[in-house]
């Protein structure tokens, strides 16, 4: 139905951002999802000119909007995940000296040695330890030594310094914590009871992160892009957002990766940095951040029955209902999330068409999916709903083959992960 390119040696490579995890800036935080730098820089190099005006709709930590700001091309972003949005802005800053991080890392220093946090409390109640409790997120003495830094922190004037610190020390958090990220949540390491962590090793961390990446990192570079993409990022839904903020026809490209169809929460996956650091403070606002995310997971019940009209679509959800009437659910609103993701993929192709100028290009990073052993073709779905949307699809890039879940393998062996290029 559509044209399958082979990219797998091309992109094979540089769809994932483990890639990133030792280049400046972007090491800064240790952003699980999303592709490489390298990515974005194939892009650019196969468009072949800088005087364009870009897109990325789902931010994360900010990959697209700093290459792209790095080769001098303006980009708008949107994160709905304040500690994602808060990464990309740190990343984006261009203004920082050496000299002015170590006047605050020394103010910080002094702060963190008179302050006394006291009792520590939270809302969370798995947060901090105390007798009365089987787990906790934080033994006592490290807990006391990141709200330490996280006082110190506060209490720093420049709001640009300030927010780059609140990333070094989010940066540490699961490292010193009893928490590790296992696939899509959070779960406890290993004889985690018999951590003895001290303040001085937390602030060490803390220091390290700070001398032997952002200050080397800054020290080291060169660009200095007359672009600035950090005054177009936006903290918003970008369902909503990109109406709101971006002017009709105005758009010449498009670069994004939106959560793929894995029942993934990635506000979990963030959840120990947004409590710590105080981005959500109870579990109202948790949830009110899950219900402006893609409804990409099972986090939230959707009463929305809301329905692409798309015979791929309906195919797929039909013979999800009979499979699923043959197996044990996990969950019983799987099928609901599925049908609603693709809701939220024609709203976010249509409201992209609007602001796309005529011969505009999206490059749409996306996987398949399976559930109860039925592919879910999200590439060809996708391409199919953008195409009912006025699109033209040139073509679907084949880019990795992803490993299904133990419960899928039997009969779907790999997921193809792939690009689909799209042009108005």
């Amino acid at each position: 139905m559509y044209k399958y390119t082979d990219y797998f040696e091309v992109y094979g490579r540089i769809m994932q951002f483990n890639k990133n995890k030792t280049e400046p800036f972007h090491r800064w935080y240790p952003f699980v999802e999303g592709y490489s730098r390298e990515f974005i820089q194939s892009i650019i190099k196969e468009n072949g000119k800088k005087e364009l005006v870009c897109l990325e709709p789902f931010s994360g930590s900010g990959t697209t909007a700093l290459e792209l700001q790095n080769s001098g091309i303006e980009c708008f972003s949107f994160e709905v995940n304040p500690l994602m949005y808060l990464v990309a802005r740190v990343k984006l800053e261009n203004r920082y000296t050496v000299e002015r991080i170590n006047e605050y890392l020394d103010f910080i220093y002094s702060y963190r040695t008179i302050i006394d946090v006291g009792d520590l409390k939270s809302e969370f109640k798995t947060l901090y330890q105390s007798d009365d409790k089987e787990k906790w997120n934080y033994n006592t003495e490290v807990a006391k030594a990141v709200q330490k830094l996280h006082c110190a922190i506060k209490n720093i004037s420049d709001e640009v310094y300030r927010e780059l610190f609140t990333v070094a020390l989010a940066a540490i958090l699961l490292d010193v914590s009893n928490l590790y990220r296992n696939g899509k949540c959070l779960s406890y390491k290993k004889g985690w009871k018999e951590r003895t962590l001290t303040e001085t090793e937390v602030f060490a961390k803390f220091d390290q992160k700070v001398k032997n990446e952002l200050i080397v990192d800054i020290q080291k570079s060169l660009c200095q892009s007359q672009v600035d993409n950090k005054q177009k990022l936006f903290n918003m839904d970008s369902r909503i957002g990109i109406d709101e903020k971006i002017a009709d026809n105005s758009i010449d490209l498009v670069i994004t990766s939106p959560p793929y169809l894995n029942s993934r929460d990635y506000t979990d996956t963030y959840m120990l940095e947004l409590k710590t650091l105080g981005f959500t403070q109870s579990n109202e606002e948790i949830r009110k951040l899950r219900e402006q995310t893609l409804r990409s997971h099972v986090q939230i019940k959707w009463e929305d029955k809301a329905c692409v009209d798309n015979r791929y679509l309906r195919s797929t959800l039909d013979n999800l209902e009979i499979a699923a009437r043959k197996t044990e659910m996990w969950n019983d609103s799987i099928i609901d999330m599925i049908r609603l993701y693709f809701v939220d993929m024609q709203n976010i192709f249509k409201t992209i068409y609007k602001k796309l100028k005529k011969g505009g290009t999206i490059y749409f990073n996306v996987s398949n999916s399976a559930y109860f052993n039925v592919l879910v073709n999200t590439l060809e779905i996708c391409a199919s709903i953008a195409e009912g949307e006025g699109y033209t699809v040139k073509e679907i890039r084949k880019a990795r083959n992803l490993k299904t879940s133990p419960q899928q393998k039997d009969s779907i062996r790999s997921l193809l992960e792939g690009v689909i290029i799209l042009e108005k």
